[in-house]
């Protein structure tokens, strides 16, 4: 599926931007949704239609274990659709919030199984509890262990992988393979189903989009060549750069895939 993460325009609801964003790209298939606390209660907000959606959320852990939420999610969950896939994602990529020390591995761990069983409650099959987290943690130099943010198979349905291009920093759209081949691996061993949640590039050096172009083709024929759920692009003015796909070819890239 193809799917991009919503930003709204100054002024805008969440509606007027994804009705944008399905003009622009021809129809999303999917859209990557991130919320601060308890999800918005269902049909959305933006109200997807019969859309499967990825929707991330952030409650803390110590909170999620007290049962502070359980109320407000139990009915989330009961209310969610019955007629489409529902990705839910609890607190994606918390590996830098537990190395400063914002709350443990272990916590995140136990609040994940206590949501899973919370969901588990609401009988829905097409609810399915995905874990995001950076791909950057399966790479040696990140010295990390991504199991430490795993809580198992039998809590996780479906692993969810942020994967960027790093390469812009030598110059370069790094080759689909060495961004993804560990993804793919780990996703295999675990005999779990994945989807890129988020993945992008900066235009590099003077490149006007016709390279970008030819990456995101690239990318997206690996990923359906493996079997990936969906892919989200990052299409976001972010503080680290800007990804948006702003330029005609990179545009036209991500529209003839969706």
């Amino acid at each position: 599926l193809c799917g991009i993460s919503l930003e709204l325009n100054p002024g805008e609801t969440f509606q007027e931007a994804l009705e944008r964003l399905d003009a622009k790209y021809g129809g999303l298939q999917t859209v990557r949704l991130f919320y601060r606390g308890v999800p918005p209660a269902w049909p959305g907000n933006p109200d997807l239609g019969k859309r499967p959606p990825i929707i991330s959320f952030k409650l803390a852990p110590e909170d999620v274990i007290a049962g502070k939420h359980d109320a407000e999610m139990t009915r989330w969950f009961a209310t969610a659709p019955r007629d489409r896939d529902v990705y839910w994602v609890y607190y994606h990529e918390p590996e830098d919030n537990i190395a400063k020390g914002e709350f443990t591995a272990a916590d995140y761990r136990a609040a994940w199984r206590h949501l899973r069983a919370l969901a588990d409650k609401a009988g829905n099959p097409r609810l399915h509890a995905t874990l995001v987290l950076m791909s950057w943690s399966l790479e040696p130099e990140s010295k990390r262990n991504w199991r430490d943010y795993y809580p198992g198979r039998d809590v996780i349905q479906v692993l969810g992988w942020d994967t960027y291009n790093l390469g812009w920093k030598k110059g370069v759209y790094d080759d689909p393979a060495t961004m993804y081949d560990r993804v793919v691996a780990i996703s295999k061993q675990e005999k779990l189903p994945f989807g890129i949640a988020e993945t992008g590039s900066y235009l590099v050096g003077d490149d006007k989009g016709e390279q970008r172009a030819a990456w995101i083709r690239a990318t997206n024929a690996y990923l359906k060549k493996h079997k990936a759920l969906w892919v989200s692009y990052f299409d976001l003015d972010w503080e680290t750069g800007d990804f948006r796909l702003l330029d005609g070819p990179s545009t036209k890239a991500w529209r003839d895939f969706c």
